[in-house]
C-alpha cells in the first residue's frame, strides 16, 4: 500500500470518528409516546451517542411497569443512562460499556413529572448527553 493510500484510509477513519463524536447540544428533540403492551408493560429503546440519547423525550404513564432497554450506539466510548428520582418510583444506572453493549432497566413510576436522564460519563451530560422522562398521570 503506498504512502498516498494509508494517509487516504487514516483520514477517511478519522471522519468517520469525528462524525460519531458530535455534541447533542442544540439537537432537536424526538420524543416517544409509550403505550402499554398487551401484558401492561410500557417498553421502550434508547441509544446512547455520542454524545447524545434517541429518543431524548420519553412520555409514560404512572402505575404501569416501564422498560427500557437501553443501547450503545457506538463502538469505543462507553456511557450510560443515569436517572434517579426515588420520590417517583424512579431508579436507573445503566452502564454501556463499548461495542455496542446494551442493558435493560424495570421500574413503576409513582408520580407524575418530568424527570431527567443522562450520561454521568466524563462530562457528556455538559456536551449535550441527556434527555427526559416524562411521567403522565
Amino acid at each position: 500500500m503506498s504512502m498516498r493510500s494509508r494517509l487516504a484510509f487514516v483520514g477517511v477513519g478519522i471522519l468517520i470518528l469525528a462524525a460519531g463524536c458530535s455534541s447533542g447540544i442544540g439537537r432537536p428533540v424526538k420524543e416517544v409516546q409509550v403505550t402499554p403492551d398487551a401484558d401492561g408493560v410500557q417498553r421502550v429503546s434508547i441509544t446512547a451517542h455520542s454524545f447524545w440519547f434517541e429518543p431524548n423525550r420519553v412520555v409514560v404513564h404512572a402505575g404501569h411497569p416501564v422498560e427500557i432497554r437501553v443501547k450503545n450506539g457506538g463502538p469505543f466510548i462507553p456511557h450510560n443512562l443515569t436517572c434517579n428520582a426515588p420520590e417517583a418510583g424512579i431508579h436507573v444506572e445503566e452502564e454501556l460499556g463499548m461495542f455496542w453493549d446494551g442493558e435493560k432497566a424495570t421500574f413503576t413510576p409513582s408520580k407524575a413529572g418530568e424527570f431527567p436522564f443522562y450520561c454521568d460519563k466524563d462530562s457528556h451530560a455538559k456536551k449535550g448527553m441527556k434527555g427526559t422522562l416524562v411521567v403522565l398521570p
